[in-house]
């Protein structure tokens, strides 16, 4: 569930952003929960997948639609 989350996250921002950008987004748009602090943890798991990668200027960008 919160790997979908960040991946839309992403999505709504652009489909580019670094791991603060989209943690504070998850903390603007879901402020009773705690996704912001695992970001980094759900993106790792998002390029494994093969749906993101990190981009020598340090930015997340969506590579491939999520499930």
């Amino acid at each position: 569930m919160s790997q979908g989350d960040v991946y839309r996250l992403l999505e709504e921002l652009g489909g580019r952003a670094t791991s603060k950008q989209i943690a504070a987004k998850a903390r603007e748009k879901y402020p009773d929960r705690t996704l912001s602090q695992y970001v980094g943890n759900r993106l790792q798991k998002l390029q494994n997948k093969g749906c993101v990668k990190r981009d020598t200027d340090g930015c997340w960008v969506i590579i491939a639609k999520y499930r």
